[in-house]
């Protein structure tokens, strides 16, 4: 109910859009670095690089000697990860 004591009918279309999976968005690219994506996912370097290596997540993009991740890949990794749950 609505603070007026009233109903507040559900409008089907928005419903249907709540449903619907999780969409990466676009924005500028950006690099970012492995405690970025330790903060990003929640996981340790050790996993990030275990999956890595199965080709489970994106690998890095090599700047001189660092290495560094695109954002958007990471973000999609993410985004997939919670949609499997779903």
């Amino acid at each position: 109910m609505n603070p007026n004591g009233k109903e507040k009918k559900v409008n089907q279309a928005n419903l249907s859009a709540l449903q619907q999976p999780l969409q990466p968005t676009l924005s500028p690219e950006r690099l970012i670095n492995l405690d970025e994506v330790e903060k990003q996912t929640g996981f340790k370097s050790s996993y990030i690089y275990s999956q890595i290596q199965l080709g489970k997540f994106p690998k890095p993009v090599k700047v001189g000697a660092a290495s560094r991740w695109r954002e958007s890949e990471v973000q999609s990794w993410i985004i997939k990860q919670i949609n499997k749950g779903a």
